[in-house]
């Protein structure tokens, strides 16, 4: 959108749109792809250790998660590096503000550079019911996240757009302020979503039906995601919320001892989100299978683990397309009898992503009931 005159300023403007376009995970004012290429779902796996170590002692009980995650890239439709293209038309003379002649016109192309670490902690309380419901207990529970740091590195490169017009005269006119004002542009923008941040994340609260019958082990639940993490639509900068709306997510999961030494785990999940009140788009529904594989050895179990998330629906407004990520990884989970506790340390690596944040997610987590 042209609303400059002078052309150095219009460039960072100009510069400032590809990067929301580029990376709307930093421009929480307006979002693509899946609310900044990221879903409120769990990328370190959504079957977590209770398929080989779980509670199983109705009363309160209470988990302790820390998640470190490293982020190398975020990826377009292709699975690629993000890559924008964009088409701006000039009308304005760059000294005088008064109407050009003729327009002009460029095409840019600008690949996005991404690196970023952080460490959250999350703190879970709950409840397992003594009575029983058709069969099964119920659990309450209640999660509260902090980010204890969050660093991003953002690099902007592309070669220098030219400019294309009728008149040669107004063609160079505009092309010395590009050659002058374009990478800096991209370089100031790149500082902008650059940066530290910390605080309090989205808070979740989910309810389950926990089924137990010999070595199986059945549950369904729901989950409600709350907007309650640091989140500021109005600047680039990084956000560790996830924006103004909800998020409920349905999950059914299934465990059972294959055989003395192996127990298989399987969930399926769909995840359903509002509209987010500040920048009125609603980010696509989506889905996600996990698929888990423990061996109990002396020390506990071990084995690997699965994950594929898709939107099968798009952003409401859709500018690159819907998010997708399968990772791959291991789980292992054990009793701690002296402390009558479980450990689940999980870790996964995206193979393969499209419009997706992409890179390894590790979560240690211990729970003890009271």
């Amino acid at each position: 959108m042209i609303t400059t005159v002078i052309v150095a300023h219009f460039i960072r403007g100009q510069t400032a749109e590809i990067l929301v376009f580029l990376c709307s995970l930093v421009c929480a004012g307006r979002t693509f792809a899946a609310e900044d290429y990221k879903l409120r779902f769990p990328m370190a796996g959504n079957l977590g250790g209770e398929i080989g170590a779980a509670l199983n002692q109705p009363g309160w009980y209470g988990s302790t998660a820390i998640t470190a995650v490293k982020i190398d890239k975020v990826t377009g439709s292709d699975g690629q590096p993000l890559v924008s293209f964009e088409t701006k038309t000039i009308t304005a003379n760059p000294s005088t503000g008064a109407p050009l002649p003729v327009a002009v016109h460029y095409t840019s192309q600008v690949t996005m550079d991404l690196r970023q670490t952080q460490t959250q902690a999350s703190l879970v309380m709950g409840y397992l019911t003594e009575p029983r419901y058709a069969g099964g207990r119920l659990i309450a529970t209640f999660t509260l996240p902090y980010m204890l740091r969050q660093e991003r590195d953002v690099r902007l490169t592309g070669l220098v757009p030219v400019a294309a017009g009728p008149s040669p005269l107004v063609n160079g006119l505009i092309q010395t302020n590009l050659n002058s004002s374009y990478e800096a542009g991209l370089a100031a923008r790149a500082t902008d979503a650059s940066g530290v941040v910390q605080g309090w994340g989205d808070a979740e609260l989910a309810g389950s039906w926990v089924y137990r019958q010999a070595g199986t082990l059945l549950t369904a639940g729901l989950t409600l995601a709350l907007p309650t993490g640091k989140y500021s639509p109005s600047v680039i900068t990084p956000n560790i919320g996830f924006g103004n709306f909800y998020t409920l997510r349905t999950g059914l999961a299934m465990s059972y001892n294959a055989t003395p030494d192996w127990r298989l785990g399987a969930k399926v999940s769909l995840g359903f989100n509002t509209r987010n009140k500040d920048t009125d788009v609603r980010s696509g529904n989506f889905g996600g299978v996990d698929l888990a594989a423990l061996y109990q050895t002396s020390f506990g179990s071990v084995g690997p683990h699965l994950l594929y998330v898709q939107q099968y629906q798009s952003d409401s407004v859709d500018k690159f397309g819907k998010f997708n990520d399968t990772s791959a990884g291991a789980l292992f989970t054990a009793l701690i009898k002296p402390l009558d506790a479980s450990i689940s340390v999980s870790y996964m690596k995206t193979i393969t992503a499209a419009n997706a944040l992409a890179g390894s997610f590790f979560r240690v987590r211990v729970s003890k009931a009271f």
